[in-house]
């Protein structure tokens, strides 16, 4: 029960988390050495950390806990809603994700979900060994025929876009996928009307 309310009250991190891997998967599909070259760097880009801390990131978790369990019994609840604030405090502070500690950060202004992303490559393949994809990408995530899509309208790296064709490939994807073949969330995305990115919070709606 308490995996099932994590999963839901960091669907925002996850979502962006499936951008990273997203990012670096595609981008290591198609590189070459000139690529690997010209758009990565070997430093990794410095995040400043943000104020929040674990006591907000509990706060966050318990606040999606009463939203799920008020959509579960079928009760009336307001939206829930997370900033980029809640958000990056939960990439830095929780402990399920402190794998990717480090490798991102989130803005949102208005309805732009933007995300800056430092990847290791050696994560996903040893021969990037000390090669870091740095980029900001800008995302769209949007509920169609009941399906959440998240994917990377445009993608920025070592200051320059990527090629139209690589890019024209990762629009395609729907990067959480995989992520909503996982029981827990299929069960709640089915008490969800929408997510969406205004006013500057990631926004979920129930049904």
């Amino acid at each position: 029960m308490k995996t099932r309310y994590w999963v839901g009250g960091c669907l925002s991190a996850i979502i962006l988390l499936a951008v990273i891997a997203g990012a670096a998967y595609y981008f290591i599909l198609q590189a070459s050495d000139e690529l690997v070259e010209t758009y990565t760097s070997p430093e990794p880009r410095d995040f400043a950390r943000v104020d929040e801390g674990r006591d907000e990131v509990l706060s966050v978790i318990d606040r999606f806990r009463d939203f799920a369990i008020a959509l579960e019994r079928g009760e009336e609840t307001e939206r829930f809603s997370l900033s980029a604030d809640d958000i990056n405090a939960l990439l830095e502070n929780e402990d399920l994700l402190r794998e990717f500690h480090g490798m991102a950060r989130v803005d949102i202004q208005d309805d732009r979900l933007l995300a800056e992303i430092s990847v290791p490559l050696d994560l996903f393949n040893e021969r990037f060994e000390g090669r870091y994809l740095n980029g900001t990408g800008e995302l769209s995530v949007e509920m169609r025929d009941g399906r959440l899509e998240v994917n990377i309208d445009r993608l920025e790296v070592a200051g320059r876009n990527l090629p139209e064709e690589f890019m024209n490939e990762i629009r395609k994807n729907n990067l959480v996928e995989t992520l909503l073949q996982d029981p827990s969330l299929e069960r709640f995305m089915g008490l969800v009307k929408s997510v969406k990115v205004e006013d500057g919070r990631i926004v979920i709606e129930p049904k």
